[in-house]
């Protein structure tokens, strides 16, 4: 069925390539995935854009959304509900260690919290965003830390027009939005201001959210430089229900979890930033940034009497110097500081204190060939201390690891490019993963036994024009070694032992089928598994073999259009079923699970949405999962809390069935 799958949709984006009368014309897009302003054929990278115009298409109600319906990537979560709060965007199959594997910016800042908890994506209005930069593959050099699946860089700052808009949205489950932008330039001075709010009743019991973001910017132009100061701010509040003991269908999807009644989450997040542009000489450009964000978050569990509250604060420093030496290149260099500290409510703190500095030279060999390479040393200042009633000895680390690449770029015509790459990213552990359990259940600090995890990749790839269609292309394969994970027997996070392999290919297509309609694919053929050891050939959890991603845009006429977005994602292995069948005859045997091996389903989903223009009108209509599937994107094994006890046995997070929502917005 896979096969089949695949085969259908290559077959729709060779034909509409086939019978086009005309060629594709494809701008000169500028993106910042080598941390400076740069042509996207320049770049030996998949890298994809999604544009203003492409998010207003359709109508999407949260930014993972987007990354999911426009980019093709896996979004899963525990509790995502219509605005995919604490959603998880996996790039490279990392399953349950994703959010610690793709790296996620805005206007080139890291946003990654310093623990393993998702990104608050409710900090960042959808208003805001100019457009979104995804790049798959490791991005070590670039970024540093994290950035092994790849790096997702949401720009707000770019587009100097003038846009003042307000929208509102209404639809299922009481789920209603308002939000604005207003963006005027004065002279040589660029204000933006932008604000949401959101809420929703939910769908299952216990599973109501509420959230606000704004985001104020102002950018002033002196000549070629430009100076900008950013505030942003957000809060949410959002109820937790709990998975679903079973497997994926079993048991009540409505129903919250027991023990889960009454929960929630609640958090602020807080930030200013202030950079710029300065043109030094005729060849070489400073850019900088200055940021400090802080965030207060709790969570409250009232049938266990738990209440959990966290603080942290970051402050980061990244100048950078691009230098055109004409025939001999680009050489870009920089240098990334970040010191972060987290504590809660029982008094355990950890602080992160990260100095870097890389280089990325693009020289001109002959033709459109190019040669690239980059490197980038970073070293890293962890210290750890439990709660003061634990009597566990302050945990201290200093750990460095290394980033680099190597690749030929051949552009061998315009918006057309081939590339080949190898490079290695790393990623060092995250505050919470520090501790564990010893053999006897008791608490320990395990910081220092972890090491850097290293992601070495292989890559061929290009961007291609047939006829109408526009192709984006890249076969991979990925050697992880020393990958920090959380062993479900043990209690702990690790260094896996054995070598992890994920190779594949990645294929997007853009086809102008003609004035009216356009056909948009996305799609993932891929093996993650082990190289050796007892698993050796053996796939890991929550990597689907195959992932599609398709849409469709019809223009019917200069206002009215219609469209449709499918996603494809094949089974996959529940997370923690490897951990307990090798340790199934341990200290601890489980004798109420027959099979280990069971996957999470397969599914499709398909949204269908409608836009109609009128002046200055803006009205909107989508129907998402028109089918109705029951489907789930994250489920695992492991000792769960049931009204009669606890046991081991499978669980799972139902998401969300059928809805509509109606949407309108004003221009002015």
């Amino acid at each position: 069925m896979n096969k089949f799958i695949l085969t259908c949709l290559l077959g729709l984006t060779f034909s509409t390539s086939a019978f086009a009368s005309t060629n594709i014309q494809v701008d000169d897009v500028v993106v910042t995935a080598s941390r400076v302003h740069e042509s996207i054929q320049n770049i030996p990278s998949n890298v994809q854009v999604i544009t203003r115009q492409d998010i207003q298409e359709v109508n999407s109600t949260s930014i993972t959304e987007i990354l999911n319906q426009l980019g093709g990537l896996t979004i899963r979560g525990i509790s995502l509900g219509q605005f995919n709060l604490g959603a998880t965007v996996d790039m490279g199959s990392y399953g349950e260690t994703a959010t610690s594997n793709t790296l996620i910016l805005i206007n080139g800042q890291p946003i990654n919290p310093i623990d393993s908890s998702s990104v608050a994506w409710e900090s960042i209005p959808i208003a805001s965003i100019e457009r979104i930069e995804i790049t798959k593959g490791g991005a070590g050099v670039q970024y540093g830390n994290r950035a092994v699946g790849g790096a997702i860089n949401i720009v707000t700052n770019e587009n100097a027009e003038n846009i003042n808009r307000v929208s509102a949205s209404y639809g299922s489950f009481n789920t209603q939005t308002l939000s604005a932008l207003i963006q005027n330039r004065f002279d040589d001075t660029l204000v933006k201001v932008s604000a949401n709010t959101e809420h929703t009743n939910g769908w299952r019991d216990n599973s109501a959210a509420t959230a606000y973001a704004a985001n104020a910017r102002a950018t002033k132009f002196l000549g070629e430089n430009s100076l900008y100061l950013d505030f942003s701010g957000s809060h949410r509040y959002s109820q937790n229900p709990g998975g679903v003991a079973g497997l994926v269908g079993q048991g009540n999807n409505h129903q919250a979890k027991f023990n889960n009644v009454g929960s929630f989450f609640e958090g602020e997040n807080y930030g200013i930033t202030f950079g710029g542009l300065i043109q030094l000489g005729s060849n070489t450009v400073l850019e900088t940034d200055l940021a400090y964000k802080t965030a207060n978050l709790s969570y409250d569990e009232p049938y266990n009497s738990m209440y959990n509250a966290y603080s942290r604060w970051s402050l980061t420093f990244s100048p950078r110097l691009k230098i055109d030496f004409n025939n001999w290149g680009n050489l870009v260099v920089g240098y990334d500081f970040s010191h972060a500290y987290g504590k809660d409510n029982q008094l355990s703190n950890a602080t992160l204190i990260d100095n870097s500095i890389y280089a990325m030279h693009r020289l001109p060999l002959v033709g459109g060939l190019e040669l690239d390479t980059g490197y980038r040393h970073q070293i890293e200042n962890a210290t750890a201390n439990d709660k003061p009633s634990n009597p566990i000895p302050t945990g201290r680390k200093t750990t460095s690891a290394n980033a680099w690449d190597a690749g030929l770029n051949y552009k061998f015509a315009q918006q057309q490019k081939l590339y080949v790459k190898y490079n290695q990213s790393f990623r060092f552990p995250n505050i919470d993963e520090f501790w564990g359990l010893d053999s006897t259940w008791n608490r320990v600090f395990n910081g220092a036994l972890l090491a850097p995890q290293n992601d070495k990749t292989y890559q061929v790839g290009g961007d291609f024009l047939l006829g109408t269609t526009k192709i984006t292309t890249s076969f991979y394969h990925t050697d992880t070694s020393k990958q920090i994970r959380y062993d479900s027997f043990a209690d702990s996070n690790i260094n896996d032992s054995y070598l992890i392999e994920r190779k594949g290919v990645y294929l997007s297509t853009i086809s102008s089928v003609s004035d009216k309609l356009t056909i948009y694919t996305n799609s993932n053929l891929q093996e993650v598994s082990y190289a050796d050891g007892p698993n050796k050939n053996q796939s890991l959890p929550l990597a689907p073999h195959l992932t599609i991603n398709g849409r469709v845009n019809y223009k019917v006429d200069e206002n009215w259009a219609v469209g449709s977005v499918i996603n494809y994602v094949g089974s996959q292995y529940y997370v923690g079923a490897h951990d307990l069948y090798n340790n199934r005859n341990g200290t601890f045997p489980i004798t109420s699970i027959s099979n280990f091996y069971n996957k999470i389903p397969s599914y499709t989903l398909a949204d269908i949405y409608t836009s109609y223009k009128s002046g200055k009108w803006d009205a909107r209509v989508t129907v998402k999962n028109v089918a109705n599937a029951h489907y789930a994107t994250y489920g695992g094994m492991g000792f769960v809390t049931l009204p009669s006890g606890s046991d081991w046995s499978y669980y799972y997070y139902p998401s969300d069935p059928r809805s509509v929502f109606t949407s309108i917005s004003y221009n002015f």
